[in-house]
């Protein structure tokens, strides 16, 4: 007796579904991993975990504008910065609880990114250096207020005295809280790009034309990245100002939007693990070089470079694809001198 075959739709999600359940377990995994290392790592490693994964988060909220919106911006800093500031104005100035605080934080980085974003999203349509622009000149106008209005933001003397308190109010315990906040934030922006809307934001940045065709709204969809990008960038600005103490006017400097659009560059936009091996990558290379030499930006520009033209989908390609075959070319060519 024949067995009929399996019909090709129930196949792909059975696939799907396996996909998901096996993030599912590698996430979990890596976040029992990282709590673990929380507890019982040296401190000096337990201060680099909390780093690194605020920079994670912070340069994957830019892969939604970048690698999934096609939308190039080198003033995300704005964001991480308003959200770091509003909480750290509301913690030593107003006196507010720590929860609500952190809570602000993102609520005003997103409200400054819908008023930001009305007037760049209409500037999409344009050649990609017009958004780039304008990003940048709000991102200064911010870096300007916070370094000017000295008598709320202190200016360049920057605002001290930000701490965690209550049940985080240790490095370790601030680290697991973090591992928390990240691996959350992380899946949100997982599930948001795999969801209808990212596949909508997505087909805008390949083909914004046949998505109006269709009738659907092309600045609608962007304005809508745009501000979760914000509140996500917001986020990251608020557990950075708890975590480092001390805030200056140069989070909302160009520097700042620079370091994780490099990221995004180095470890392959357009893929969401992207930004998370682009910063690690940068960690290390700066770390590395650091004890050497004072220039480390520079091997970090040789670097973006080098990927650049070896491997244009980023470090991630080298798993597989083209970029792995190139990867592998350019092995064969150093090892024979050639």
């Amino acid at each position: 007796m024949a067995v009929p075959p399996v019909p090709l739709e129930r196949l792909s999600k059975a696939s799907a579904a396996s996909n998901a359940w096996a993030l599912r377990l590698l996430m979990t995994g890596a976040v029992a991993v990282l709590i673990v290392l929380s507890l019982a790592a040296p401190i000096g490693y337990v201060f680099l975990t909390t780093e690194v994964l605020i920079a994670i988060v912070y340069a994957t909220s830019l892969n939604l504008l970048m690698g999934y919106g096609g939308m190039l911006s080198l003033g995300h800093a704005a964001y991480y910065a308003l959200g770091a500031y509003t909480t750290a104005l509301l913690t030593v100035k107003v006196g507010w609880p720590m929860a609500a605080a952190m809570l602000a934080g993102p609520v005003v980085a997103a409200l400054f990114a819908a008023i930001f974003g009305l007037l760049i999203v209409r500037t999409s349509h344009l050649e990609h250096a017009y958004f780039l622009m304008l990003t940048l000149a709000f991102s200064q106008l911010v870096f300007v207020v916070i370094y000017k209005w000295y008598d709320l933001t202190h200016g360049d003397d920057g605002i001290t005295g930000i701490f965690p308190a209550g049940l985080i109010g240790t490095p370790r315990s601030y680290c697991i809280f973090v591992v928390l906040v990240s691996s959350a934030c992380l899946w949100l922006l997982y599930r948001l790009v795999h969801s209808p809307f990212g596949l909508i934001l997505q087909a805008i940045r390949d083909n914004p034309t046949r998505v109006e065709f269709v009738g659907l709204s092309v600045r609608r969809h962007q304005l809508a990245a745009f501000v979760i990008a914000g509140c996500v960038a917001g986020i990251s600005g608020t557990l950075y100002a708890y975590f480092a103490g001390t805030i200056s006017p140069q989070l909302a400097d160009w520097a700042q939007s620079a370091r994780p659009f490099i990221a995004n560059t180095i470890g392959g936009i357009q893929s969401f693990w992207g930004p998370a091996i682009g910063v690690i990558v940068l960690e290390l290379v700066d770390s590395q070089f650091a004890r050497f030499t004072e220039h480390s930006l520079l091997a970090v520009g040789l670097l973006a470079v080098f990927v650049g033209i070896f491997f244009p989908q980023g470090m991630i390609g080298l798993f597989g694809g083209r970029s792995a075959d190139r990867a592998h070319g350019l092995w064969k060519r150093l090892r024979s001198g050639s």
